[in-house]
């Protein structure tokens, strides 16, 4: 189940990335600094701060960190009253999902942009919390923007689904625990790592629907050891239900479950009803808890792929498939 559905600003909503490069290449140039083949993309997600020390200590710009902001800022606040590069149809897509779903905006662009760019497309009131990379630690790849705006809008970060286009913004999503639709410009597609982290790539932002909007995140398993697990957003113990978007523990007694002859259709109801597709069954470290044929027959009868393995191999595997699939799991952390 989705909660929030969060969107990047550049290169989503408007088409700022070449405006971008033209003006910090150009202020680089200007200054004697050296603009390199894949500037532009080491740039895309990182913080004013961060972009700004960039072309100081890297490119060579003489001017200290803050000046150089507030000129290249300056010189984006002109280009956009000039002409702001807004992305067609981009504007009624947000519109159409904020009947849906309650949406947030976490984007590397300074405060100042960002307000002129949704004062423009009257998309001010439609985001419940808005957040420039400026505000948090870290800049994209790291998660710091889309946590701190799940947090603001109240929702756990495994129910939110990010919108991007870069590289550094799926990396970043994918990070604070969100499932990922990637729209990337033709001018800077992702790299392979980003294209794998993403649970839906596609060519246009008008392909962005209820329909392609996939589930939320699977939690992911940080720790597994004989007899205790540790569950992203969730905690401590020892057997657990999991499935898109959250997860809980699972106790046995509850369906009467034992070791033989083992896990039983009640005990996989509740993954399905959370949207699971893919179901992944642990038997335990030493194989010894069974799994019902009743129940791998319930599960394929109604078009769910199932896998059975021992608890380390499940593990693996459920942590792989909740990148980009809604995938649920039953995992037993003894026997």
């Amino acid at each position: 189940m989705v909660d929030a559905v969060i969107f990047d600003l550049d290169g989503v909503l408007v088409d700022s990335e070449p405006v971008w490069e033209r003006v910090r290449r150009r202020y680089v140039d200007a200054r004697g600094g050296r603009w390199q083949a894949d500037t532009q993309h080491r740039l895309m997600g990182m913080s004013t701060g961060e972009w700004s020390r960039y072309l100081h200590d890297e490119l060579g710009v003489p001017e200290p960190p803050e000046r150089i902001a507030a000129d290249v800022i300056g010189e984006m606040a002109d280009e956009y009253a000039r002409q702001l590069p807004l992305i067609d149809t981009a504007a009624e897509v947000v519109r159409r999902l904020a009947r849906r779903w309650p949406l947030g905006l976490a984007s590397s662009s300074p405060r100042r942009l960002i307000e002129v760019a949704l004062e423009a497309t009257a998309l001010t009131d439609v985001f419940r919390a808005t957040l420039s990379t400026e505000e948090v630690a870290r800049g994209k790849p790291a998660p710091d923007a889309y946590l701190a705006v799940a947090e603001r809008m109240g929702v756990p970060a495994g129910r939110c689904v990010a919108v991007e286009d870069s590289t550094n913004g799926v990396r970043a999503a994918a990070a604070a625990g969100m499932r990922v639709v990637a729209v990337p410009r033709r001018s800077y597609p992702l790299t392979p790592d980003a294209e794998q982290l993403a649970a839906v790539i596609l060519t246009d932002i008008t392909e962005l629907t209820e329909e392609t909007v996939p589930p939320a995140r699977s939690p992911r398993i940080v720790e597994i050891s004989r007899g205790r697990m540790v569950v992203d957003g969730i905690g401590e113990g020892k057997d657990f239900k999991l499935y898109p978007g959250g997860g809980r523990p699972w106790d046995w007694t509850e369906t009467g479950t034992r070791h033989d002859p083992g896990i039983q259709p009640a005990d996989v109801t509740e993954l399905l009803g959370n949207g699971a597709t893919r179901v992944v069954l642990a038997e335990g470290f030493d194989g010894q808890l069974r799994v019902d044929p009743a129940t791998v027959r319930f599960l394929e009868e109604r078009g769910v792929e199932v896998h059975v393995a021992r608890t380390d191999r499940a593990v693996e595997l459920y942590n792989s498939l909740a990148v980009r699939e809604a995938v649920g799991a039953l995992i037993h952390s003894t026997c």
